[in-house]
């Protein structure tokens, strides 16, 4: 059985997306939203205003790229 997602937050990423860097890194939605990365991941990517989804499990959140496999774990910042 496939897990259902909690999804709490549906936006697109302003601007060019290049990737999950490190704990210092932004992710601002169009709607004015700021999420910063909060774990150690490296993952090279390319997008300009791509789809995301946050959702929560485990009582984390993560970030869902369109168009990329792996997530991030992320904290609101606004």
């Amino acid at each position: 059985m496939e897990e259902v997602k909690n999804v709490v937050s549906k936006g697109t990423i302003k601007g060019k997306f290049k990737g999950f860097k490190n704990s210092y890194t932004i992710f601002e939605f169009n709607d004015g939203q700021k999420w910063r990365q909060s774990e150690a991941k490296f993952v090279n990517y390319f997008a300009v205003n791509p789809e995301v989804e946050v959702f929560q499990q485990d009582g984390k959140y993560y970030l869902q790229v369109r168009g990329l496999e792996q997530t991030v774990e992320v904290r609101r910042i606004k």
